[in-house]
C-alpha cells in the first residue's frame, strides 16, 4: 500500500475463515499489501481482494495490474458491497455482504471456468461454529497480538458507522467454547477483541473473560 511497509499490522482474520473453507486441493498464498512487496507478477488463476474505502485505490491499482496480465481478480468487503459498479470497473466478479455463504459456491464456478459477476452474501448467515485457519500466515511478519472474533453486527443503525449498513441490525455471536478454545491453543498472550461492538450485549461481554 505504502513505500514503507507497515510494523504494526495485525492477521487479516477474512483470509484464514477464507483458507478454511477452501479444499486442500486449491492452493492459496497470501500476500499482504501492508508489510511486503506485491510481485510483479503472480502465477496464479485468480487473486482475491479484499478492500476497504480508504484501501480502494490501491486495491484497483493492483487489480488492473493483474488483470492487464490476464489473471482474474474478485473482490470482496466492504467497499464493493456497498459501491458494486464502480468495483466491477476493476474486477471481474464482487462480493457483497460477507463472503462466507456465498463462498462455496464461487469456488465451483472457478472450478469450472466461469465467473458470475456479483455472489451474494445469503441473509442471516450463522457463525455459530466458523473456523480460522492461520497456516495461511505462517512466515509473516505480524504484530505479536492475535486478534480475536466473539461477535458480529450491531443492533443499533448510527449514521456515520458502515457496521449495520453491512451486516445489518442484528448481533450475532460465534460458539464460546470454540473461542476460548481456540485462545488456548495459541497460547495467547494479548488478544485483540475485533468485535463490531463488544459491550452491547453484557452477559455476553463478560463470558468471554
Amino acid at each position: 500500500m505504502f513505500a514503507r511497509k507497515a510494523n504494526d499490522a495485525m492477521e487479516p482474520l477474512v483470509f484464514a475463515v477464507l483458507k478454511s473453507l477452501t479444499p486442500d486441493d486449491i492452493e492459496l498464498e497470501l500476500y499482504d499489501d501492508r508489510i511486503e512487496e506485491i510481485p510483479e507478477y503472480i502465477d496464479t488463476d485468480i487473486i482475491a481482494m479484499t478492500v476497504e474505502t480508504f484501501t480502494a485505490r490501491r486495491a484497483y491499482q493492483l487489480a488492473d495490474k493483474f488483470r492487464n496480465k490476464g489473471i482474474k481478480v474478485v473482490m470482496g468487503g466492504y467497499h464493493p458491497t456497498f459501491l458494486p459498479t464502480e468495483s466491477l470497473e476493476h474486477a471481474d466478479s464482487i462480493f457483497v455482504g460477507e463472503a462466507e455463504g456465498s463462498w462455496h459456491l464461487f469456488l465451483e464456478d472457478v472450478r469450472k471456468g466461469y465467473l458470475q459477476k456479483i455472489y451474494q452474501q445469503p441473509k442471516n448467515i450463522s457463525i455459530t461454529n466458523i473456523e480460522f485457519d492461520e497456516s495461511i500466515f505462517a512466515n509473516k511478519s505480524y504484530l505479536p497480538i492475535v486478534p480475536v472474533q466473539y461477535g458480529r453486527g450491531c443492533k443499533f443503525n448510527c449514521e456515520f458507522c458502515s457496521i449495520s449498513a453491512f451486516y445489518g441490525k442484528e448481533q450475532k455471536f460465534r460458539c464460546l467454547q470454540k473461542v476460548r478454545a481456540e485462545l488456548i491453543r495459541k497460547r495467547v498472550k494479548y488478544a485483540f477483541i475485533i468485535d463490531d461492538n463488544l459491550f452491547m450485549n453484557e452477559k455476553k461481554s463478560y463470558e468471554i473473560i
